[in-house]
């Protein structure tokens, strides 16, 4: 009986969290009648491709879209970069302070990024890199908890095999290369996902640090499409479900990975 319980309550959750995404899919084929309708629909009363048509045709989408997986790649990428590194250093190499940078990157967990927001904009703009690519990009790349699950991942690897490898010559950027981040794979591309994703969902950030209309990001420029406005509900419908379509993808992609990071183990 128990298991049977599970199973309703896990089929009943996954409904629930379905839905929202099965419910887009469908309204982006709906009619503008359809949204008018005095009854609610949940399927449309035709099937036609002209929201995806508007969508595309609009001269902004595209370039929305491109920005935001232009910057949620290089927030991911440099993301790994920096993880890698620090987790490096602090599991293989032995320095002066190391446990007091440690205890410091530990304490950045209890900081709401959104206290750090005005900082980040100002630093941002000193930089002069308003309205560009780095400037979206720069508070994605440090992560605490990106790095600490790095190094609870190094801190498991064998470290005889780095002195082998010394041994043998190999620096260790060939080390990282060759030895450990295949080893830790599972971890790296998890964090990349969770990057990528997560990037790719902000919408406060590139609000604030973007002004030129070429430079917004899909959820931002996605409500300044006119969609609404037009009355062409059905191509917001549209554009919604063709930025969610990718994630799914790299999800199911990666589900191995993830799960294989989470349980701990390495590849």
């Amino acid at each position: 009986m128990s298991k049977a319980i599970r199973t309703a309550l896990t089929a009943i959750l996954a409904i629930i969290i379905i839905f929202p995404l099965l419910y887009t899919l469908s309204a982006s084929f709906f009619t503008p009648a359809d949204f008018t309708a005095s009854d609610a629909k949940l399927l449309p009363s035709s099937f036609s491709l002209r929201n995806f048509e508007l969508a595309l045709n609009n001269s902004y989408f595209p370039r929305y879209t491109l920005n935001s997986f232009a910057t949620a790649f290089l927030a991911a990428f440099f993301r790994c970069i920096v993880s890698i590194s620090a987790a490096f250093a602090f599991t293989h190499l032995s320095f002066k302070g190391k446990r007091f940078l440690l205890i410091a990157l530990l304490s950045t967990l209890f900081i709401p990024s959104d206290a750090m927001l005005y900082e980040n904009y100002i630093t941002t703009a000193k930089l002069g890199l308003l309205n560009s690519y780095l400037g979206i990009v720069l508070p994605s790349v440090f992560s605490a908890s990106s790095m600490l699950m790095t190094i609870g991942t190094y801190l498991s690897a064998d470290r005889d095999i780095y002195d082998a490898a010394q041994i043998d010559g190999a620096g260790d950027i060939r080390y990282i290369i060759s030895i450990l981040l295949p080893l830790t794979a599972p971890v790296t591309i998890t964090i990349f996902i969770q990057t990528f994703i997560s990037a790719f969902n902000s919408y406060l950030w590139p609000l604030i640090v973007t002004t030129k209309p070429g430079m917004r990001t899909i959820q931002v420029g996605i409500t300044m499409l006119g969609f609404a406005e037009a009355g062409e509900y059905g191509a917001q419908f549209a554009s919604i479900a063709m930025i969610t379509l990718p994630f799914l993808i790299l999800l199911l992609a990666g589900r191995k990975m993830i799960m294989k990071a989470i349980s701990g183990g390495l590849s």
